[in-house]
């Protein structure tokens, strides 16, 4: 480094090491030019790097092992999810048997809250046409028809190929206007296979 005339640097500037030098500490003199800098003392970083060292290296192992976790949660979840439906008769996997006994509590749950006119929508095609060419004051009456469903069990399933059969124990009471109540403890209920979905059907829509 140049200095003016007289060796020393000016005032408004104060003395700099050589390059590759730390600042010396007070009351220490700078090395004469041309020394080769000192090697870096204990706490002092290599030339290059910043002041408080290298960067450390990241580490992922918490990101894989989240990963990780959220995985086994997806595969447990839809393992969960599969047997649900599975036992409920909606999975690819349900039994003739399963499906049958959804699509009867189905169907009568909906008689019971929504009445006829939604219940004849999920009867096999036979009984949905039958219903559809009443003429509308004989819907009226089924309309104004209600109806009370208690589901105790279904058992003695019977599949023959695209027809069921399938034995219902509860309640169910049917009040028709004007007249008394009429209620049944069990019945024996038909079902008939529709594009791979079992359907409440008449005995006769079943042949």
């Amino acid at each position: 480094m140049a200095y003016p005339p007289g060796g020393q640097p000016p005032d408004d500037q104060p003395p700099q090491p050589p390059p590759g030098y730390p600042p010396p500490g007070p009351g220490q003199p700078f090395p004469p030019p041309g020394q080769p800098p000192p090697p870096p003392g204990p706490g002092y970083p290599p030339p290059g790097y910043p002041p408080w060292g290298p960067p450390p290296k990241k580490s992922h192992t918490g990101l894989i092992a989240g990963l990780v976790v959220i995985v086994v949660l997806v595969i447990a979840g839809a393992v969960i999810a599969g047997f649900f439906l599975t036992t409920r008769g909606k999975g690819p996997l349900a039994s003739d048997e399963k499906r049958i006994e959804l699509a009867i509590r189905d169907f009568y749950e909906t008689l019971d809250t929504r009445g006829f006119r939604a219940a004849a929508e999920q009867a096999c095609v036979r009984e949905r046409a039958a219903f559809e060419a009443m003429t509308e004051s004989e819907k009226r009456e089924f309309d104004s028809t209600s109806v009370s469903v208690t589901i105790d069990r279904i058992d003695d399933i019977v599949v023959t190929g695209d027809t069921a059969t399938a034995k219902v124990s509860g309640k169910l009471t049917v009040a028709v206007p004007g007249e008394q109540p009429d209620t049944e403890t069990s019945t024996t209920e038909h079902l008939k296979k529709e594009d791979g979905k079992w359907k409440v059907c008449s005995q006769e829509g079943t042949r």
